[in-house]
């Protein structure tokens, strides 16, 4: 099973992609937007210029799609929903409109290949961390845009809650569709244990 997990900035995306690939014999994919900055020595977005944020976004996006198509199985940390969310709100009034398009289009296609997206509750309040934006204000922004891509791409798509440390077991059996064999053998069998 591909699955991807959405959200806005503090609502857990990492902490279920993780436990849930470990927990489905899938790979994690994470977020490639980190290593890209951190391949340009930094942490976070802060003192970023404008050129240098869409190149950041573009091989983000490239590297994202590389780790998605190489894995039968996968969950994935931030989609590309996510990156064209973020790309929507941050960076296509600044692009010529073949840009914007291109970028578009690369991340329709792409999202092709997820079976389902999970999207993760708004939260007004996040806890800090490198790079998390804790403005609730934008977070709702980013959430709107993604919910709405949802549903304007029509993508399949549950709106789950998760809480840390929940029994991913129950978690999948309330929120997934069931995993097929074709989809992941190993998953299939322990899922449906």
């Amino acid at each position: 099973m591909r699955i991807g997990i959405i959200g806005s900035a503090g609502t857990g995306k990492t902490t279920l992609a993780k436990a849930l690939a470990q927990h489905l014999h899938a790979t994690y994919v994470p977020d490639a937007v980190l290593s890209v900055l951190k391949d340009r020595g930094r942490d976070s977005w802060q003192g970023v210029v404008a050129g240098d944020r869409r190149r950041i976004r573009e091989e983000a996006l490239r590297r994202k799609i590389s780790a998605e198509a190489s894995a039968e199985a996968f969950v994935s940390d931030k989609t590309v929903i996510d990156y064209l969310a973020y790309w929507l709100q941050n960076q296509s009034e600044q692009e010529l409109r073949n840009v914007n398009e291109e970028f578009l289009e690369l991340c329709k296609e792409a999202a092709k290949r997820y079976d389902v997206l999970v999207l993760l509750p708004y939260r007004a309040e996040v806890s800090y961390a490198i790079g998390r934006n804790q403005d609730p204000v934008h977070n709702l922004k980013v959430a709107a845009h993604k919910l709405g891509l949802l549903i304007l791409l029509e993508l399949p798509y549950v709106r789950a809650p998760y809480q840390f440390g929940e029994d991913l077991g129950a978690w999948c059996a309330q929120w997934l569709p069931p995993i097929t064999a074709e989809q992941h053998p190993a998953a299939a069998s322990e899922v449906t244990e």
